[in-house]
């Protein structure tokens, strides 16, 4: 018997049928855990936490959620100073409008302010969801200016990000697993048939390994124990079982790695098309450029 590849770790029969039962373990346990009262309870608190973020995100605030939440502790007490009633009807008002539009206002001012642009601009809501990382409608223009390059930056990272994409599949659809030697630092992959490298400047098989195994070491870069190492477990089919492990840890790394990719180039892509819309729509609004009409629109720092 010869001994492992150093730098891969190749279980022993008895680790891989003790980590089946583990496994086996692991499913019994989280069978009954699913089942349980307890798991009910939990799903129906972390639906619950699930909710409330998203209405967070999207609305700025939770006011209406504490103002149920007291209604639900006080029973239906209501508020008797006129305007603290006001402020809380304002502030239910608001919440509503970001969470439709994902508009960011203070006041019911700033949305009357906005409705009268729209009206007097001829500018639909619509389009400025599109673009509602722009709107400021604090501001003179409203539609605030994109800083230079951002359309292009920004289309440069989705392109990267697709690139990723192409690059990671590779390796999720890949049958070669890739390992690395702990002394050597030498890179390789290998389908337990043919050890090569990377970008395939060199490969051997056993059929090599009965050459001289010294003309290998100075071929890969490996010491001489690793390439023995290598050698001996062609033999013994332990490079085999390495090569499976890591191959289903590759693809399940990929997939992951391809989603996250996938998120980063939609991201870029949408804020690119977000900041290009803006950047037509105060082309038409401000033809002679920011204070060019010299009236209602103001140039700001």
């Amino acid at each position: 018997m010869g001994h492992p590849p150093r730098g891969c770790l190749i279980e022993s029969p008895s680790d891989l049928n003790g980590q089946r039962v583990q496994e086996i373990n692991n499913v019994d346990s989280l069978s009954t855990f699913v089942q349980s009262p307890l798991f009910s309870r939990l799903s129906v608190v972390l639906g619950g936490l699930i909710v409330v973020g998203l209405f967070w995100w999207r609305a700025g605030s939770i006011h209406t959620v504490l103002d149920r939440l007291w209604r639900l502790v006080a029973g239906k007490a209501d508020v008797h100073d006129p305007v603290l009633k006001s402020l809380l009807l304002e502030s239910r008002d608001i919440e509503k409008f970001q969470f439709i539009y994902r508009l960011k206002v203070e006041t019911m001012v700033d949305v009357h302010k906005l409705a009268a642009w729209m009206e007097t601009r001829g500018v639909g809501m619509a389009r400025l969801q599109k673009i509602r990382r722009w709107v400021d409608v604090t501001s003179a223009e409203v539609v605030s200016q994109p800083p230079r390059h951002y359309v292009r930056s920004h289309c440069v990272f989705g392109c990267m990000a697709m690139l990723t994409i192409l690059g990671i599949s590779q390796l999720a659809a890949s049958h070669d697993a890739y390992l690395q030697m702990r002394t050597s630092k030498v890179w390789f992959k290998t389908d337990a048939v043919t050890v090569k490298a990377p970008l395939e400047g060199w490969s051997f098989n056993l059929a090599k390994c009965q050459d001289d195994r010294t003309k290998l070491a100075n071929l890969t870069g490996f010491n001489a124990s690793e390439t023995n190492a290598i050698c001996n477990a062609f033999k013994d089919d332990r490079l085999k079982a390495l090569v499976n492990e890591t191959v289903k840890w590759q693809a399940w790394t990929g997939i992951v790695g391809m989603l996250i990719a996938i998120f980063v180039a939609i991201i870029n892509i949408l804020a690119a098309g977000a900041a290009h819309e803006a950047l037509r729509l105060r082309k038409r609004l401000y033809p002679a450029g920011v204070g060019g009409n010299g009236s209602d629109v103001k140039r700001t720092n």
